[in-house]
């Protein structure tokens, strides 16, 4: 009987030892991982896992499909920011990790949370005429500071600053 208990704990032993670790990667579909392998090509981009959820699943593009919103980071500079992808032929768009957009600038670094907002919401908005949504869209935030909605229209990022 110990001989047996013996076997097992071994066993159990050496599958934890040879364990891999799931990479943030790993975890988006094949065709995620394809357009982020081309982005990577033309830019130095890879995935950024700092905050959890680091993807978000959403109709970004108003195409009906499952976009996806994934943080990522420039591996040269450490920016960081936002890459949409689309399950279609759209190209990526990528906000903050090098690319200015709003008052988010280049750097997302300041991102503490972040959300999807519904289609057909309306968020509030303090400095700006409230839009309606007609795709999904993303909030982010600095806790206890500013927020911002980011919408994709006509395969474009607009920012709409919702608070200081």
């Amino acid at each position: 009987m110990n001989f047996k208990l013996a076997s097992v704990a071994l066993l159990f032993a050496n599958s934890i030892a040879f364990a891999q670790d799931v990479t943030p990667k790993m975890q988006l579909p094949d065709w995620a991982n394809k357009q982020l392998d081309g982005l990577s090509q033309q830019e130095s981009i890879e995935v950024n896992s700092r905050i959890n959820p680091f993807v978000w699943r959403g109709n970004f593009l108003g195409a009906g499909k499952g976009d996806l919103a994934v943080l990522v980071k420039d591996s040269k500079t450490k920016k960081e920011g936002i890459v949409f992808l689309s399950h279609g032929k759209t190209k990526p768009v990528i906000v903050g990790a090098g690319h200015a957009l709003g008052n988010g600038g280049d750097d997302f670094s300041w991102l503490e949370l972040w959300y999807v907002e519904d289609k057909g919401s309306q968020p509030r908005s303090y400095h700006a005429k409230a839009v309606k949504l007609h795709s999904d869209g993303i909030i982010v935030a600095k806790e206890g500071s500013a927020s911002a909605l980011i919408y994709l229209k006509a395969g474009k990022a607009t920012w709409q600053q919702q608070g200081d």
